[in-house]
């Protein structure tokens, strides 16, 4: 398993979006830590 890949989670899905995170943020924020929330469904923002 990937580093810092959730259990159940898609590792292709997991991969892009880290790719997709650092090349929008940079070294701003932690690229693991923002695609476990938004694909493990934990996020605070609620969608309607």
């Amino acid at each position: 398993m990937p580093r810092g890949v959730k259990k159940g989670l898609n590792t292709k899905k997991f991969d892009s979006c880290v790719e997709k995170v650092k090349r929008k943020s940079g070294k701003k924020v932690n690229p693991y830590a923002v695609c476990n929330a938004s694909m493990s469904g934990k996020t605070r923002r609620k969608r309607k």
